[in-house]
Formats: C-alpha cells, sequence, structure tokens
C-alpha cells in the first residue's frame, strides 16, 4: 500500500510540475508578422507590380471576392463579388469593377467589411442587401 501512494504521489508531483512548465501561449509557428485576413496594407503589395487594386485583391486575397455573408438574401446572390461595394475614403464608388480604375501608388490600405458590419459603419447604404464592402483608404500626402 505504502509503495501504491508513494507511487501515486510521484505521478502527481510530475503532472504538476509539468503541467505549470507550460507558458500557456501558442508557440510560435512563423517568424513573420500575423497577417490580418480583413486587411491589406501598402507594405503588402508596394513594389510588387500589380496592375491595380482588383490586382491586389484578386493576388492577396482572393477568398474576399467568394466569401459568404451571413445574410440568406447576400448569399443568394452568388459567389465572384456579387454584392460586394467599394468604397473609397468613405464615398461608394460602385461594385468590385471600382477596384480596376484604382492605382496601387495611391491606396494606403484595403479592409474587406462584412455585410452586417459594413451596413452598420458605412454611409449610404441604408436597406441595400450586400455580401459586403472593400473599403479603400488612400495615402495622404501633406
Amino acid at each position: 500500500m505504502t509503495v501504491l501512494r508513494q507511487s501515486l504521489f510521484a505521478l502527481a508531483i510530475i503532472g504538476v510540475t509539468f503541467g505549470c512548465s507550460s507558458s500557456g501561449a501558442a508557440p510560435k509557428t512563423s517568424t513573420g508578422p500575423k497577417v490580418d485576413p480583413d486587411l491589406i496594407v501598402a507594405a503588402e503589395f508596394d513594389a510588387q507590380g500589380f496592375r491595380d487594386a482588383y490586382d491586389v485583391v484578386q493576388r492577396l486575397r482572393p477568398n474576399w471576392f467568394t466569401r459568404k455573408s451571413g445574410s440568406s438574401a447576400a448569399r443568394r446572390m452568388g459567389t465572384s463579388g456579387s454584392g460586394l461595394v467599394v468604397y473609397l475614403d468613405n464615398a461608394r464608388m460602385g461594385g468590385v469593377d471600382a477596384l480596376r480604375q484604382l492605382n496601387t501608388s495611391g491606396i494606403e490600405s484595403l479592409r474587406f467589411m462584412d455585410a452586417a458590419s459594413a451596413t452598420a459603419r458605412l454611409p449610404g447604404l441604408g436597406s441595400s442587401v450586400i455580401a459586403g464592402a472593400i473599403v479603400v483608404q488612400s495615402r495622404r500626402s501633406f
């Protein structure tokens, strides 16, 4: 009985030691900066020879064009950018094809917003049924 008790005590000590030795933080698997799936900043596309903002999104975050919205009405719109709206500095430009008009040299960042966030935060949407929005922030020259 004493040997059994000592063995259980030793196992408990080992378990506590290994359990407490973990920092609780997830191990780092990459050395690069964390990439926000809903944001593209100029540092990601500068000097890479993209034709326009559409090319940037298509090559760096193609899933923005195919994301499904939580709303059933927006889901019925399909994929390939259907139902997405584009804003430049808080002014509505139009659909996804508006990205083709934007030269990358004038862009600071692009952000994807789902339908609910876009409807709540962007002007002029009202009761429009959208799948989401791509918000382009232009570079400011001072």
